[in-house]
């Protein structure tokens, strides 16, 4: 935004002052330099005026981009002023004027009435003297407005549509300072102890009054698949970051369910972060955005750091659906949550009826849920750190922490996004996992994912996916060109559009340049760029500021020029305009031009200088004028696609936007001021219709964009995935087709592996498909099949593939023009299909494949080749790696008469990541599956927390239990073992072969008698919470057995004796032969390590005691390690509250322990001799109570925190 827009916001927040309309504020004026404002205050409390100085740092980005500095310039200043500048400094970035000034306002009064000795009630005095006009009589119908939002309206309570106005008072903490910041603590060391990490910004670890709280939990702790992760754009070491932020002081979980839900003044954002936290610069810019994002001349955020790797907060590809329901309906769930004892969902139905959102022809169903607990059927296992409910717990609620309860709410959503709809919330029907979020098939969720953003973030996909956007926007561009369609029955033809869905319904508004469109007729001034209307009476009230128009010569229609209207003079009646692009009418001769911006503009209203000549030859004389103001769904089916070149061709290039999106971060595309209200709409439908999860191979992120160094890249790279041997083709793998079209090909390829019977590792092959570009954009949404004859038939009825890519070749030539701000430059478009191998039931196999079936086909790949052009895109040469596999593994295996070919006659290789991982079972449902990723978290952090975050959760403040902040060492690590360099050391070990052949293990299974062994009856602690938590842990890890190899898992537990899930037996076995301890086992004649692990009451959220059963280790001071103790129990941190997470599964507490007992620093783990394990039975095994007793003095030699209920697990009663 430029300065014009602050000098008129200062000429605004002055004409609201002198009215009196801003509370105190006796004047605002300019200052005597650009970008600065004095306001002149008037304070009872100090007996005159206060003159403050605010300088706005940077009036180029104002407002949202702009920090105000604030300075009092009177002689002698006051205290209460310097300190009430310093509180709400923080606070000014991205405001207006007039929002700096009611901010300042409202310190310096609530200030005022605190000194006065009236503490209570002053945020809520202060804002109705801001509202009101700060008449000071209205005090006395303050103090009954209080009364009255004691008993505020149902629908105020769970923030549901009320006839009222919405009061803007609002009713401060009743605690005062000190126990405001106590209870904060309280409340944040509860998340803490939850798993998740805590950070503060800003005021309120001061002053308890208006501040932002991080919560952050990093990606590896929520064992998300691989596919999910590479789908979702997140890595392991990135953290899922929630920031809440408090516009007035603390509320607690009690006082939040209190209040109405339209007065708890809590806002959220959700992002991920390289760091547990971001700067409070990235914070403030986060909420910034939203203040004005709905608002066409909004502006970026300047942050100071684009740099994607350094502590940036960035969006989420579901940041808009989550961060719509965590600020619009988490405090009304939570209120039905507490008050109807009902789970997430069934309060999300019962708002969602009571808000008339539910259609008629769904009913409601609510199951039988009373304790808040979720329902269990979901399509994975829960997470432990889901499983985990803080409204559940028998706490009293003044106990309970209402940031651990949003952090909960949405990690749910989060995790399971799939399984939900994005915009109503609502389980969407199973059957099948997708790998990205989509909606129910409700009207109302259909219009508002496509229409008005709540689906993926366009920005991700641009800044992420920048060739995937392009791609969309060219087969789209190439749809709605009408092509001839023979009718050989009457040797007749016809034109019609290839697409087959148009964006009806989205409320498009464009120009009707159609023969049936009515223009406004005006003169052109080309040298000034100046319209004059034509004819009587005043200008046509359409004709504003910041609106779209397209405009040609009357009988000309050769070129559409685009233009904003910047200026408006009703006395001549003319417009100013700015030309941002043009097209042709005829699809023959389309003319379209893009820029490259050096700085791209951010407002619409961007002014010309007078005299600037229009680029370009334009005519004079008779002018038609078009607005953007004709309904889309209004048109022809011609009309349409003709409507929608011409709203394409003013949109800038996808490189040309992610320039823009990288230079204003948290902005909208709708914030860019080339793009008009109708483009926006349009690309955002493009992307969010695909439903397909497609991935660029090939691209030019690291290669100069618009004359600036490269951008960098955002998303994963995706070269290993290149099927080579296709040189100057642009490949994109298609990681999962659309949802429903997955779920048709996967019930046939199980039904025909149930019917033959002869189902093999790789049921499937692949081959080619050619195709116009103009039928891709269809093929993308709904799949391949045969309504049209566009080629003939010769072979049968089917959709026809080759193995030889040549042969497609011949049907992907372009017929129609391409989107002339495309990078990609597309000449042709064919595509790699899986096929269910079941050539016997074909029509036809030799020359070509002929598939009848729709379901039995699925594209994997697609092939792009770019034009013959200078600015094309050209995809690199592939370069292969000295470390590369070339092993039949890493690629799918093709019958020899089925292989498949490239243009120059070579075979070619596919690789296995082609295809999503799935079980066909002959006797089971087959499923899409996502690959489960080995469970390693080797470092709980990336760095150290910050030390102020720690000192002030663990202060001690009076009235406080004493608090100790958990140990933490210079390199955080989740036990005492340096499992980084473990990991590092098995990483360079060859990969063992995937074999079960006993050679490789000496280890028997079931050979130990457990009778032996000390054995435990269920405890009488045993608990429904923790018995549900073992329940599933229990079951992934026979799962996790039943299909890894012994040598590789490296450890065993005979799951038919386990009668209590409190107390396991697990077995260690098959250890580098390398290892001393292994060559002490192979000498002793020992197989195994016995270990046992007992689990208290609060399992997850209390760690389980392991120790080791048999044999006995040498004692650490005789030279022994593996860090067992002298007892047998395991001395890591990760087994003590100090480095425990709820987050952990019993899968990475096993590896880690296994990696305890391999671990050479300091010292090698070694078995006692042979002679002393002989001294008799009761010498042999490990006692619980040596156990015990060592567990405890290695956690205090170590500083680390023992469980509370440790006594209670370890002696299992």
């Amino acid at each position: 935004m430029s300065l014009r827009k602050f000098r008129a916001d200062v000429s605004a927040a002055h004409q609201k002052a002198a009215s009196g309309a801003i509370a105190c504020i006796a004047s605002i004026a300019n200052g005597e330099s650009d970008g600065e404002v004095v306001l002149t205050y008037r304070l009872r409390a100090l007996g005159g005026d206060v003159r403050i100085q605010a300088l706005a740092q940077d009036p180029s980005e104002y407002p949202d981009g702009n920090m105000f500095m604030l300075f009092n310039i009177d002689d002698n200043p006051s205290t209460l002023v310097e300190n009430t500048i310093k509180a709400v400094q923080d606070y000014l970035f991205g405001m207006t004027v007039y929002e700096m000034a009611t901010e300042l306002s409202k310190h310096l009064q609530a200030a005022q009435n605190q000194a006065a000795g009236r503490t209570d009630g002053a945020e809520k005095v202060a804002e109705n003297e801001t509202d009101d006009g700060g008449d000071d009589d209205n005090d006395d119908d303050a103090g009954d407005d209080d009364d009255f939002d004691e008993y505020a309206s149902d629908n105020e309570i769970f923030g549901l549509p009320s006839s009222a106005p919405r009061p803007s008072a609002y009713v401060a903490s009743a605690h005062d300072r000190k126990q405001t910041l106590q209870r904060i603590k309280r409340d944040l060391r509860q998340v803490r102890q939850a798993g998740y990490r805590v950070g503060i910004l800003n005021n309120l670890a001061h002053s308890g009054d208006q501040g932002i709280v991080c919560i952050s939990i990093r990606i590896s702790k929520l064992a998300l698949s691989e596919e999910a992760m590479e789908a979702w754009d997140v890595k392991e070491t990135d953290y899922i970051v929630l920031l809440i932020r408090f516009d007035g002081p603390y509320q607690p979980l009690e006082r939040v369910i209190e209040l109405a839900a339209t007065h708890t003044r809590v806002s959220f954002r959700i992002g991920k972060c390289s760091s547990y936290k971001p700067s409070l610069n990235q914070a403030l810019a986060a909420f910034a955005e939203v203040n004005r994002q709905d608002t066409s001349d909004a502006t970026a955020a300047q942050s100071g750091d684009s740099n994607p790797d350094h502590d940036e907060f960035q969006k989420l590809f579901v940041s808009n659906s989550l961060d719509e329901l965590l600020n619009t309906k988490f405090v009304s769930l939570l209120k039905y949550r507490e008050l109807g004892s009902c789970s997430w969902e069934n309060a999300n139905e019962l708002l969602l009826k009571n808000q008339g959102c539910t259609s008629e022809t769904r009913s409601i169903v609510l199951s039988d849920q009373s304790d808040g607990a979720e329902d269990d059927d979901s399509t994975q296992e829960p997470h432990p750190i889901l499983v985990f409910d803080h409204l559940t717990k028998s706490n009293p609620s003044d106990q309970r922490s209402f940031p651990l309860v949003a952090m909960q709410f949405a990690m749910r959503y989060f995790v399971r996004c799939t399984e939900f709809c994005l915009r109503c919330h609502r389980r969407l029907e199973k059957g099948f996992e997708a790998l990205r979020p989509y909606v129910c098939s409700d009207p109302l969720c259909l219009f508002q994912y496509m229409a008005m953003g709540f689906g993926p973030s366009i920005e991700h996909e641009i800044l992420t996916q920048p060739k995937v956007v392009d791609l969309l926007v060219n087969l789209c561009y190439a749809a709605i060109q009408p092509r001839r369609v023979v009718h050989h029955a009457n040797n007749t033809w016809s034109e019609k559009l290839p697409i087959r869905t148009l964006p009806v319904g989205l409320r498009l508004e464009v120009p009707d340049l159609s023969t049936s469109g009515t223009p406004l007729h005006a003169s052109l001034d080309r040298n000034n760029n100046k319209l004059f209307m034509v004819g009587e009476g005043k200008m046509d009230d359409r004709l504003l500021p910041n609106r779209w128009i397209a405009f040609r010569r009357h009988g000309q229609p050769e070129n559409i020029n685009h233009a904003i209207i910047v200026e408006i003079d009703n006395c001549k009646k003319s417009l100013g305009f700015e030309i941002i692009a043009t097209s042709g009418i005829n699809w023959v001769q389309g003319v379209s031009q893009d820029r490259t911006y050096d700085s791209l503009p951010t407002s619409t209203s961007t002014s010309l200088t007078s005299g600037t000549p229009i680029a370009g030859k334009f005519p004079t004389g008779d002018t038609e004028v078009f607005l953007y103001d004709t309904d889309f769904d209004s048109l022809l089916e011609r009309e349409k696609g003709a409507a929608m070149r011409h709203i394409l061709d003013t949109l800038p290039s996808i490189d040309n936007i992610r320039v823009y999106l990288v230079d204003h971060p948290h902005t909208s595309l709708r914030s860019m001021g080339h793009i008009s209200p109708a483009a926006a709409a349009l690309l955002q439908w493009i992307v969010s219709s695909n439903r397909s999860c497609i991935f660029q191979i090939d691209d030019d992120l690291e290669r100069e964009t618009s004359g600036r160094p490269p951008l960098g890249r955002r998303s994963r790279d995706h070269k290993h995935e290149r099927i080579q041997g296709m040189d100057g083709w642009v490949q994109f793998r298609f990681a999962q087709g659309s949802p429903d079209k997955e779920i048709r090909f996967n019930r046939a390829l199980q039904e025909v592996a149930a019917r033959k019977k002869t189902i093999t590792a790789n049921p499937t092959i692949f081959a080619w498909h050619g195709s116009a570009i103009g039928n891709w954009h269809s093929i993308v949404r709904t799949g391949l099949d045969y309504t049209e004859i566009l080629s003939g038939r010769a072979y049968g009825n089917g959709v026809y593939f080759s193995p030889q890519s040549s042969t497609s070749i011949g049907y992907a030539q372009v017929s129609c023009l391409g989107w002339p701000q495309s990078g990609l430059k597309i000449g042709a478009c064919m595509s790699l299909n899986e096929i269910i191998y079941a050539p016997d039931e074909w029509v036809s196999v030799k020359p070509h494949f002929v598939v009848a079936q729709d379901d039995w086909h699925q594209c994997r790949y697609l092939f792009v080749k770019p034009e013959r052009a200078a600015d094309a895109f050209v995809p690199p040469a592939p370069v292969k790696s000295a470390s590369a596999k070339t092993a039949g593994t890493g690629f799918h295996e093709h019958p020899d008469d089925f292989k498949i070919w490239n243009d120059a006659g070579q075979p070619l290789k596919i690789p296995l990541t082609a295809i999503p991982f799935r079980y066909v079972d002959p006797d089971a449902n087959a499923q899409w599956i996502p690959t489960k990723r080995a469970a390693v978290r080797l470092e709980d952090d990336s760095g150290d927390e910050d030390p102020e975050d720690i000192k002030f959760l663990f202060s001690d403040d009076e009235g406080d239990a004493p608090t100790t902040p958990p140990h933490k060492k210079a390199h955080s690590r989740s036990s005492s073992v340096d499992v980084a360099a473990i990991a590092q050391d098995v990483a360079e070990r060859p990969p063992t072969p995937a074999s079960m052949e006993k050679s490789l293990t000496d280890f028997q299974p079931g050979a130990l008698d457990l009778t032996k062994l000390p054995r435990l009856a269920p405890p009488s602690f045993a608990n429904d919470f923790a018995t549900k938590a073992l329940g599933r842990e229990l079951s992934k890890m026979q799962a996790v057995q039943a299909k890894t190899p012994l040598h590789e898992l490296g450890w065993y537990m005979d799951f038919d004796q386990a009668n209590n899930l409190f107390q396991w037996i697990v077995e260690f076995h098959s250890f580098d032969p390398s290892l001393p301890l292994a060559k002490d086992m192979k000498q002793m004649g020992i197989t195994s390590i016995v270990l046992e692990v007992r689990f208290g009451k609060d399992y997850p959220m209390s760690p389980p005691f392991v120790r080791v059963i048999r044999p006995r280790f040498l004692p650490f001071m005789n030279g022994g390690g593996g860090h067992v103790t002298a007892g047998g129990a395991m001395c890591m941190e990760l087994l003590t509250n100090s480095g425990w997470s709820p987050a952990n599964s019993m899968e990475s507490v096993l590896l880690q322990v296994r990696m305890a007992l391999c671990n050479l620093e300091p010292k090698p783990a070694r078995l006692e001799s042979a002679s002393s394990l002989q001294k008799g039975s009761n010498f042999h095994d490990y006692q619980v109570g040596e156990a015990l007793e060592a567990y405890i003095r290695a956690a205090r030699t170590h500083g680390w925190k023992v469980p509370e209920d440790l006594q209670t697990t370890a002696l299992g009663v």
